[in-house]
């Protein structure tokens, strides 16, 4: 299978699930020491502004959209799904779709104001980015399934190296533009890192069944 069974998954998911309850309960808390490093690095990425940052910083977080990364998921599931990997396509949508709800839960139980000078067009709780938990799945999906589909290693570390330098752009824009605290930023990479972790673990045990019992992907490659 495109996903297999990983013997230290339980190990990551309870990671996952210790750094973001660690950072929720913290924002929770509304902390002193978190105020300190949410300070520290506001200052330093809001210290110069204008000219070309100002532009990768609206392009960034204009990319990283909770609506694009609806699209850009649909996109690799149409070409999975053309390419007989149905079951991953399916699989694809669940794992944005159902990060959208466990970051809207998180959002509602943590319920952390916006920075006070944010954009009237960033509505919500601030904790954690939708942004950045969109744009982490896309990019985990990319890393999980297209990524060992390249022969090519060199190919293969260049999207990676590449995705990530995106995912730190996305990231520097919520801050740059006042849209959130760089530890919700930094919270949302946690939760959506256990998210996947369950998702794959979904996959892992479901999608033999689901080949098996619904005909639309009896031919689909696993």
């Amino acid at each position: 299978m495109i996903i297999d069974k990983d013997n230290k998954r339980i190990f990551k998911i309870t990671l996952g699930l210790i750094l973001s309850l660690f950072v929720s309960i913290s924002v929770i808390m509304n902390s002193g020491y978190l105020k300190f490093i949410d300070s520290i690095i506001i200052g330093s990425i809001q210290k110069s502004q204008g000219g070309f940052k100002e532009q990768l910083m609206h392009l960034s977080t204009t990319l990283a959209s909770p609506k694009m990364d609806i699209v850009w998921i649909l996109i690799i599931a149409f070409f999975l799904w053309g390419f007989r990997n149905k079951i991953v396509a399916l699989w694809s949508i669940f794992t944005i779709i159902g990060g959208d709800v466990v970051a809207f839960i998180v959002k509602n139980i943590v319920r952390r104001p916006r920075p006070s000078l944010h954009s009237a067009a960033d509505t919500g709780f601030s904790f954690p980015s939708g942004h950045v938990f969109g744009i982490f799945i896309v990019i985990s999906i990319i890393w999980i399934v297209l990524v060992p589909m390249i022969k090519s290693w060199k190919k293969q570390l260049f999207i990676q190296i590449i995705t990530f330098i995106f995912l730190l752009l996305v990231m520097a824009s919520r801050i740059y533009l006042n849209a959130h605290y760089p530890t919700d930023t930094l919270g949302a990479a946690f939760v959506a890192y256990t998210w996947v972790q369950i998702s794959e673990t979904f996959y892992v045990r479901y999608a033999q069944r689901l080949k098996e019992h619904w005909r639309p992907v009896r031919r689909s490659y696993l």
